[in-house]
């Protein structure tokens, strides 16, 4: 029989959201230090979607404590206008906070796409013929003057 595994500390996690999902930026095992860390975090970038949970370790996995029930304590988001705290929601999956669809209403346009002014880099254009020309010139003369 194997022997029991020891009880793992209630750890506290800081994520940001990254794309399609969550990146852990911080692990500790003090609720007061992390979730000052976590205010901290937002106070840097408060655009950004943060989250705080608590991670319990999770004794009836089988990969020896890789494994943790999470539990949200507190969400950041920015579109609401500032932190949420949490009741008892637990989950397995994470899924990031979907983007806010702008509700401003569009002005018509009669068929065709509103065009914008945009600068071209003419400099940049003219330069890139004029070397190119350069280097086909002599080039040329370099092998015509070889015969």
């Amino acid at each position: 029989m194997p022997s029991p595994r020891p009880p793992q500390p209630t750890r506290y996690a800081i994520q940001k959201a990254r794309g399609k999902g969550w990146k852990t930026l911080e692990v500790g095992e003090e609720l007061a230090h992390a979730k000052a860390r976590f205010d901290r975090m937002v106070g840097v970038n408060p655009r950004a979607y943060f989250r705080l949970i608590q991670l319990d370790y999770n004794a009836d996995s089988a990969y020896e404590g890789m494994e943790f029930n999470w539990m949200l304590i507190e969400l950041h988001d920015p579109t609401k206008g500032g932190s949420t705290k949490a009741g008892p929601t637990r989950g397995a999956s994470v899924r990031p906070v979907p983007k806010p669809v702008p509700t401003v209403p569009r002005k018509p346009t009669g068929g065709r796409k509103a065009r914008e002014p945009v600068a071209l880099p003419l400099r940049i254009y003219l330069a890139v013929i004029l070397i190119g020309t350069l280097a086909g010139a002599l080039a040329y003369l370099h092998f015509v003057g070889s015969r």
